[in-house]
């Protein structure tokens, strides 16, 4: 954590005579306004109701465990896996002889795995914090009897499920060994019936997860009529679903940064990016033809359809605006001259690391969500493209051609860059 209670203890930074000379570039004019929209505000409805987001949402915002101070950020995550489970189901009961099964197994089960991961990371992140420690919904091994509760995993979660079915069994198998392995730091374990070789106590899955409230959700779209029998839309559906459900958590996490900085939540944030990033690249598994023709059929029209998403945008603009954190963690005012005041201090909390380790854990994290968010764009234009042709425009171009969120950062380091390539002293 990095302490931003600096006003007190405002210093101003001073570049000594004996440091080189190098010409930096000016910096880049602010962003615009606009570069990061939403759809208008009918499109946006129409997507909230397609995904089924107003009965998604307060399945986030309900509080079962008051004291838990996770339990809003672990819940759609938790839910997103549950969704994954399901996809995987309605994956291997697509009844087209033409869909490659195969591979969509096998990146269902990254995705799944890339999940579990993150999952794992905000368990382990918890129970560093003393605020929160010992106040995750537990159930210990030992309260397992013969009588109503006699089995010490999920008794609603589909991944079981899928464990003893022949076509998923498998996949879920390795499902519960990637449980089980990413969980061996934490001090208890998810309960969807991974081996517990260490006998921790589970955490209640089914009362946070709710996995009954996701089946009948899942099963909603399985009995829309607009959409009955559509597999593409059922992907659709599902894989955006999944991305509402994990930017909720994002948005929850920046919240967080907002009010105290912090590396390893930082990083959280730039995997999320990394996940979306590969939720988009679903789409390139899908068949072109039916795409086009539901396309077609729910009339998505050539407006990106992420962007549809009011939350995906105000993440992304959340992770955009860290950079007004930067002149909190570096303890000096911002010039209004544009002078390189902020640029000096950045170079010597990267030179003088003893004292300042902390700062640089965070303002590398920082741009490693701005490389991640960057990506993310990137790689849904390539998927844009791949999907409905290159003739149909979009204007997402601009957002991972925009110049650094971080100039000063940037020419920081240029300029330490330009001393260690001349200079064998150091910094003064």
């Amino acid at each position: 954590m990095v302490d931003l209670d600096w006003q007190t203890k405002m210093v101003r930074s001073n570049v000594s005579s004996k440091s080189p000379k190098l010409c930096i570039p000016a910096l880049q004019p602010p962003l615009g306004q606009n570069d990061i929209t939403a759809a208008p505000s009918p499109l946006c409805t129409a997507y909230d109701n397609y995904l089924r987001l107003p009965q998604l949402r307060p399945l986030w915002a309900s509080t079962q465990f008051p004291e838990w101070p996770n339990e809003a950020i672990l819940k759609p995550s938790l839910h997103a896996l549950e969704l994954t489970f399901h996809f995987l189901a309605t994956v291997l009961s697509d009844p087209r002889a033409y869909v490659n099964k195969r591979q969509w197994t096998r990146r269902l089960e990254s995705l799944a795995t890339a999940q579990i991961e993150i999952i794992s990371i905000l368990c382990e992140d918890e129970e560093q914090n003393p605020d929160a420690r010992g106040k995750v919904p537990l159930s210990d091994l030992h309260s397992f009897s013969s009588g109503t509760h006699n089995r010490c995993y999920s008794e609603k979660s589909m991944l079981p499920r899928l464990a003893t079915w022949h076509k998923s069994r498998d996949v879920a198998r390795r499902i519960l060994a990637t449980v089980e392995c990413q969980m061996t730091r934490c001090t208890y374990t998810l309960g969807l019936g991974e081996p517990n070789l260490a006998a921790k106590p589970i955490l209640r899955y089914d009362a946070v997860c709710t996995p009954t409230e996701i089946h009948l959700l899942v099963q909603d779209d399985d009995d829309d009529a607009a959409t009955a029998g559509n597999y593409e839309s059922r992907t659709v559906r599902a894989t955006h679903q999944i991305s509402e459900c994990w930017t909720r958590s994002a948005r929850l996490i920046l919240e967080r940064v907002e009010r105290r900085a912090s590396a390893s939540e930082c990083h959280v944030v730039e995997r999320i990016w990394d996940l979306l990033t590969e939720v988009v690249d679903l789409h390139v598994m899908m068949d072109p033809e039916d795409f086009l023709r539901m396309k077609r059929e729910l009339g998505v029209g050539t407006v990106a359809f992420w962007f549809r998403s009011r939350e995906l945008v105000e993440v992304a603009e959340a992770c955009r605006d860290l950079r007004r954190k930067v002149p909190e963690i570096l303890e000096v005012e911002v010039d209004p001259t544009g002078g390189p005041g902020m640029m000096e201090a950045a170079m010597r909390v990267y030179a003088e690391k003893r004292k300042g380790f902390e700062k640089v854990h965070v303002l590398q994290a920082m741009q490693a969500i701005e490389v991640a968010m960057k990506r993310f764009f990137y790689a849904y234009k390539q998927v844009l493209t791949l999907l409905i042709g290159s003739s149909h425009p979009h204007a997402l171009s601009p957002i991972f051609l925009q110049p650094t969120y971080f100039p000063s950062l940037d020419a920081a380091k240029t300029f330490l860059s330009f001393y260690w390539d001349n200079n064998h002293n150091s910094l003064p």
